[in-house]
């Protein structure tokens, strides 16, 4: 049986572990942080009154639309101009009746966002809706195209601390096959885990959502890392069945 370590946020691993279960693999749910809002500062609020700047609004997962969109006050909504990282992002602004004008054609990085020739018209203000430390290179590359770019970190991660169980469910798996949706979660894993977890999870299989995170986690000594078909379960589990033989 394939053991499969799940280290999304809590409500996200449980539902692809469901699945996976039905499938007849091993699921090992261990996340390593979860979510807390926090007050972006003061510059957030007064970025919407740089007229006639052109004045963008940019979220980058569905979380930072959870934990943003409050943000933005209603009278200025219809003056700004939304941009999604992903169609995940999308569909939860959408769902909240907000028009997203931006968006990448195809993928679901800031890099792909960052192709839109849009982009390079008219820079004025871009503020992007993220949690701390993250969308470095989106708000490097904007400020390249002429944007002053502010981050509004909305939201924060707070470290969960892996349980003895799931340390011990690791060691005892005898096909391992490893998930990682964020950088975030592989310095935690690598900072929090017992070294010899941390070295059998770099000596197995491992399956990222994109190119950076394939090449960080290479950069820590893993042999075998594969990129998924898509950052959402559904893709996840169509590239662990793809992985696995299935």
């Amino acid at each position: 049986m394939t053991y499969v370590l799940v280290t999304r946020p809590l409500e996200a691993s449980q539902q692809l572990a469901d699945q996976l279960d039905v499938l007849g693999f091993f699921p090992i749910v261990m996340p390593l942080y979860t979510f807390s809002a926090r007050e972006p500062l003061p510059e957030v609020t007064s970025a919407w009154s740089a007229e006639p700047l052109r004045q963008l609004a940019i979220f980058t997962s569905p979380r930072a639309v959870q934990y943003g969109l409050e943000h933005i006050p209603d009278e200025q909504v219809d003056r700004l101009e939304f941009a999604a990282v992903g169609s995940a992002t999308r569909s939860s602004l959408e769902s909240r009746g907000v028009a997203v004008k931006l968006q990448a054609e195809s993928g679901y990085s800031s890099e792909d966002l960052l192709q839109l020739p849009e982009l390079s018209v008219e820079p004025g203000v871009a503020v992007i809706f993220c949690a701390p430390g993250g969308r470095e290179t989106l708000a490097t590359g904007l400020a390249d195209m002429g944007w002053s770019v502010i981050k509004a970190m909305v939201y924060e991660r707070i470290p969960l601390q892996p349980e003895a169980k799931q340390v011990d469910a690791i060691m005892a798996a005898g096909d391992l096959l490893s998930i990682w949706t964020s950088i975030s979660a592989l310095s935690l894993a690598r900072k929090s885990l017992p070294e010899a977890v941390w070295t059998k999870i770099l000596s197995t299989p491992a399956l990222v959502i994109s190119g950076r995170i394939q090449h960080h986690l290479q950069q820590l000594g893993a042999r075998r890392v594969e990129v998924a078909e898509g950052p959402g379960n559904t893709e996840l589990v169509q590239s662990i069945l793809r992985l696995t033989g299935h």
